[in-house]
């Protein structure tokens, strides 16, 4: 992963002995933690990281936390390779976010499971010799629950393709207005008041991600709103350029990187101010609570017919945005395995 624009070349000790490093995942569907996993290995190859297959011959493990109790991790039996690890003298970092530390059952699908997945992850995170949240505000929610465990911050970046310096500006325009939100569809990520929204506003509403179809009403798909399920990473970066204003009502984030592709790509956010949002925006995005639909509509509207208001957030989306690299990541990350090693 190249660098961000503004960001200088990394301080390499070519003279270091690289560090072989097993990152692991325990789930099989790419998600974000796959992501973040392949960007943050790619920017670590730089400074002598070798990732090994088995983690019995690394120096350090790396697991890059998701849902561990699902039932693919049951039947493959994955979880004698966790305990192992766990038990081991090889030291073990866990990137994370708090999902199941924000005394938020309401969050995730199944809300009955949420104390034996807030006791399994506890249990992990306990055992782990360092965590990586990917905000404060993830740390300080963890933090409250798991006091036994070096807490670090590393906070994530997002794809160049993401950047309008790196693609081809000449192939886009915003000649058609439209408001766009990218998301998997969960509770997280507030749906009613992307319905409601959608409702109230007399202008294009794009979304993609799955899961949209089954929860935009079908009026609505009818009349102005086109829930395109999932898309590549190339037509993602394509839609938030050319978006007039990306609108993400989320009620969690551990870190929020869909509301970073926005701001790379130079658009103007229209966000929430809950948990790690403010973190990440600081004041180059409009928000607002999340259940405070109206406030949603009127900063979407404003945006939407006042060009110089919008050209101001867009200026300071961007500037905003060249804070974040993945080679930051790595230097942040670095510092955590040496102090392990």
């Amino acid at each position: 992963m190249s660098r961000s624009r503004t960001d200088p070349q990394p301080d390499i000790d070519e003279s270091a002995e690289s560090i072989r490093v097993h990152f692991l995942t325990f789930t099989d569907t790419y998600t974000t933690k796959h992501l973040v996993k392949d960007q943050l290995q790619a920017a670590l190859s730089a400074y002598g990281v070798v990732p090994v297959d088995d983690w019995r011959d690394a120096d350090l493990v790396h697991l890059f936390q998701d849902f561990i109790l699902t039932t693919d991790n049951v039947r493959s039996f994955r979880f004698p390779a966790l305990f192992q690890i766990l038990y081991s003298e090889t030291p073990l970092v866990v990137s994370t976010d708090d999902l199941f530390f924000t005394d938020r059952p309401d969050l995730i699908s199944h809300p009955r499971f949420y104390g034996l997945h807030h006791r399994t992850n506890r249990w992990m995170l306990e055992r782990a010799d360092a965590i990586a949240a990917y905000s404060e505000s993830v740390a300080r929610e963890i933090g409250r629950y798991v006091d036994s465990t070096d807490l670090h911050v590393v906070h994530l970046a997002v794809d160049d393709r993401f950047c309008p310096t790196t693609s081809n500006t000449d192939t886009w325009t915003r000649d058609d207005q439209f408001v766009f939100h990218a998301s998997l569809a969960s509770k997280r990520k507030n749906p009613e008041a992307i319905v409601a929204v959608a409702e109230r506003l007399d202008e294009q509403f794009v979304i993609a991600g799955t899961g949209w179809e089954e929860i935009v009403p079908e009026r609505l798909r009818r009349r102005s709103v086109d829930a395109l399920g999932y898309v590549s990473d190339d037509r993602l970066a394509e839609l938030y350029r050319q978006a007039t204003v990306f609108y993400f009502p989320t009620r969690h984030e551990g870190f929020g990187l869909p509301v970073l592709e926005a701001m790379a790509s130079g658009t103007a956010v229209v966000t929430t101010t809950a948990y790690s949002v403010p973190e990440v925006v600081g004041d180059a995005a409009i928000q607002c609570h999340p259940e405070d639909v109206d406030a949603h509509v009127e900063q979407i509207r404003s945006l939407l017919h006042d060009d110089e208001r919008r050209a101001a957030i867009e200026r300071a989306a961007l500037k905003r945005a060249d804070q974040f690299s993945w080679d930051r990541a790595a230097t942040e990350t670095m510092a955590v395995y040496r102090e392990l090693l």
